[in-house]
């Protein structure tokens, strides 16, 4: 009898119930948490919370109008950092709602 690791039958077991994608856009969503704080600074995470990945958009909530200008403005540095250890282009533009 030899053994399994459980990162093996856990992979397996995502991909059977067909939630690797849902996973997969949590993942992003705390990466883009992590990338904000060093983009923006820690501050910045009061006043806004990434809500969901879909069709390669990120959709963002933010307090106001302004602060979503001001993040657009920083859009193409955001998606570097976002992309950065994929093989592909998992986020291809945000989206900010007010």
């Amino acid at each position: 009898m030899s053994f399994i690791k459980l990162e093996q039958l856990l992979n397996k077991s995502v991909k059977k119930a067909g939630i690797t994608d849902h996973l997969d856009s949590a993942k992003i969503l705390v990466e883009f948490s992590e990338v904000a704080k060093k983009v923006f600074g820690e501050s910045i995470m009061k006043k806004i919370k990434p809500l969901n990945l879909k069709n390669g958009t990120l959709s963002i909530a933010c307090l106001s109008s302004v602060l979503g200008e001001k993040l657009k403005a920083q859009e193409r540095k955001v998606l570097e950092e976002l992309n950065r250890p994929y093989r592909e282009k998992v986020v291809e533009r945000l989206r900010f709602l007010a």
